[in-house]
């Protein structure tokens, strides 16, 4: 019996090896996204690469389509990086089948480690979900953290993932060169071997459905997707 917080594994490895991956084949991949004063992309640079190059083109030149929003200051657009969250449903790694499933922009995760997961409940094979809206300063470091409706009514889950978050560290969004306090919304799934069915789904922001394997979800990112052709998240 084991933890798997797969919301963790797939937001530290920004996308799963494509060795690894099952026929069919959802993963989530990290951008960083560097935009100008017109919201137009300067830069697309994957964290990591995708080890099939034709799939890794196939995305880019979707997202290269799309429109974003910079950050503002003073009321006027400046340059930003951001990091866009991708999640990808590409069956039998096939590029030809590949479509994009959700797009995010916010912070990026720079170091995660897993929750302990409680040994009482880890006994009972029991198992649950804690949704975690995180507060980050410019240094991405988590400055607050609180626990959002949808979450786990028991306490161990809780403080678990509570005490975990406030040792993460993120790399926060920048405008202009600066770089902005931001806010993230995490779900942390515990999930023991059981015969029971242990459901980790969690209503995200606007009431959008989001998966165990969902990427972390900004409040108020600096950059925005505005793309109608995007299925976006913020």
């Amino acid at each position: 019996m084991k933890l798997l917080i797969a919301s963790l594994f797939a937001l530290s490895a920004g996308v799963a090896a494509a060795s690894d991956a099952p026929p069919e084949s959802n993963f989530n991949l990290t951008y960083a996204l560097e935009l100008d004063r017109a919201g137009q992309i300067v830069s697309l640079t994957p964290q990591p690469a995708l080890d099939s190059p034709e799939l890794q083109t196939r995305i880019e030149t979707e997202v290269r389509g799309w429109s974003f929003r910079p950050a503002h200051l003073d009321g006027q657009p400046v340059p930003t990086r951001t990091f866009l969250r991708l999640g990808v449903s590409a069956p039998g790694l096939d590029p030809s089948l590949a479509r994009i499933v959700s797009a995010t922009t916010g912070p990026a995760i720079a170091s995660m480690t897993s929750p302990g997961y409680p040994a009482a409940a880890l006994r009972r094979g029991e198992g649950g979900l804690v949704v975690l809206k995180l507060k980050l300063d410019t240094q991405g470091r988590v400055r607050g953290v609180a626990t959002q409706p949808g979450s786990s009514p028991k306490r161990e889950f809780t403080e678990a993932a509570r005490a975990a978050a406030k040792h993460w560290r993120f790399i926060p969004e920048t405008a202009n060169g600066q770089a902005v306090a931001g806010a993230v919304m995490i779900p942390v799934c515990f999930r023991a071997h059981s015969a029971q069915p242990q459901a980790c789904d969690w209503q995200g922001p606007a009431g959008q459905r989001f998966t165990p394997s969902s990427v972390a979800v900004a409040i108020e990112p600096a950059a925005r997707i505005t793309s109608e052709l995007a299925i976006v998240s913020n």
